[in-house]
């Protein structure tokens, strides 16, 4: 039973790592679009995001969740962009 614990938590670990790097890789796509857009804010192209975002998420009990999560990125990665 432990040792299923630890293996399962070490592979959340290893998917924590990966969101992470992702996340990075999207922070830094996000600032290279500087100047391909007039304006910071897209609500248009943000509606489409958590859309796809709430469609890949899968069972109906992540779709919440993940709207939530996917509206923090945007966020975040807005200051980003405010901040360059």
């Amino acid at each position: 039973m432990r040792g299923d614990l630890q293996r399962k938590r070490a592979r959340i670990d290893f998917i924590d790592g990966k969101i992470c790097r992702l996340l990075a890789v999207r922070f830094k796509l996000a600032l290279s679009l500087e100047g391909l857009k007039k304006t910071i804010m897209d609500r248009a192209r943000e509606k489409a995001v958590l859309a796809a975002a709430q469609k890949n998420a899968g069972r109906a009990a992540f779709k919440k969740p993940v709207k939530k999560i996917f509206k923090e990125i945007i966020n975040q990665t807005r200051r980003l962009q405010k901040l360059k």
